[in-house]
């Protein structure tokens, strides 16, 4: 687990919002503050999918990033920051692991913290230092400054 401080807070929301580099991961959890709270559970109804949709997405236990991330930003948008925001994203291994990041902003502040879990229990810990140095070289890759 590592946890990254994010420099420019207002280039990291467009990249979240407005652009496609989260939409490999999908969305476990959002936690929003801004006039009123929400909070969503990102677990996925697939029969509300279109047939097209449903093939592509059907299996997935989480909504993708890519289908929420409109009505996500429909939340946020407006001339107010909101007071905080929690979005807890997955990414599933082929082999049933599943890897998370976690962007929260609160405070002021701008944080990515990384997570892991195996499938099965292991004290073989290379998985998750490879998905922790992943997380890092996806930030950088993106050109996002950050601090551990």
């Amino acid at each position: 687990m590592k946890c990254y401080r994010i420099e420019d807070v207002k280039e990291f929301m467009e990249l979240l919002f407005l652009k496609d580099i989260f939409d490999k991961f999908c969305m476990s959890s959002m936690e929003l503050k801004t006039l009123v709270s929400f909070s969503v559970k990102g677990n996925m109804f697939p029969d509300w999918l279109d047939e097209e949709a449903k093939e592509f997405y059907g299996n997935l236990e989480y909504v993708p990033w890519k289908l929420f991330r409109p009505t996500a930003f429909s939340l946020i948008r407006g001339k107010q920051t909101p007071t905080m925001l929690r979005i807890q994203f997955v990414h599933y291994m082929e082999n049933g692991d599943c890897g998370g990041l976690r962007v929260q902003f609160e405070n002021r502040e701008l944080t990515c913290m990384s997570s892991y879990t195996a499938a099965e229990f292991t004290l073989d810990k290379r998985a998750e230092l490879l998905w922790d140095e992943n997380c890092s070289h996806f930030l950088k890759k993106n050109n996002i400054l950050s601090t551990e």
